[in-house]
């Protein structure tokens, strides 16, 4: 009986610790800012990128928790979105890829960190396609040549350099979710 409790306990500790969602990305577009890791204001409009369903749509910071105190965001920092606590898991630039043959969907992509210098991890719109090219993206109004995925052999034209931040699309401190792993316990004992 009291491994079956144990096992049942475990199970409800995890869903709980779940978040809400998967990955949410956001980026910060500005003409003049470009990518700056330093915490916007408050009231800020954030662009979502992903998940798909939620692309293009505009998202308010409605408060941020700089944990580390150094004025930028970063990895365990949270940042409120239209009221929601999520937790930063990626601070970086996103790359906007215009397609110079025409006919091809933007990209977005960010950099991968490590040895990697000449792959991006792609954000939209095929979410975790890596994408190689032959020189490394350096600054706006570079052409950079795709080299793969095949679909994606060709020039393209870098566009914008904007912040862009991963969560993981609901913090783990949002309010009530401790209290009610507490509760689910002291019903079982």
């Amino acid at each position: 009986m009291r491994i079956y409790v144990m096992a049942l306990a475990t199970v409800a500790l995890v869903a709980f610790a779940l978040p809400v969602s998967a990955d949410e990305v956001f980026e910060l577009p500005s003409w003049d800012r470009g990518f700056d890791p330093t915490w916007p204001p408050d009231g800020v409009s954030w662009h979502t990128l992903h998940p798909p369903e939620a692309y293009c749509t505009n998202v308010v910071q409605t408060a941020h928790d700089d944990v580390d105190g150094d004025g930028n965001m970063s990895f365990c920092d949270n940042i409120q979105i239209d009221g929601v606590w999520k937790h930063i898991e990626w601070c970086g630039p996103t790359f906007t890829l215009v397609y110079m043959g025409g006919g091809r969907q933007n990209k977005y992509v960010e950099p991968i960190d490590g040895d990697r210098q000449h792959q991006y991890h792609e954000v939209y719109p095929t979410y975790c396609n890596i994408i190689t090219t032959t020189t490394p993206i350096e600054y706006e109004c570079q052409y950079v040549w795709i080299e793969s995925p095949p679909e994606d052999v060709g020039e393209w034209h870098v566009e914008a350099i904007d912040t862009n931040i991963r969560t993981n699309g609901g913090s783990p401190v949002e309010t009530g979710t401790w209290s009610r792993i507490k509760g689910f316990f002291s019903s079982l004992f």
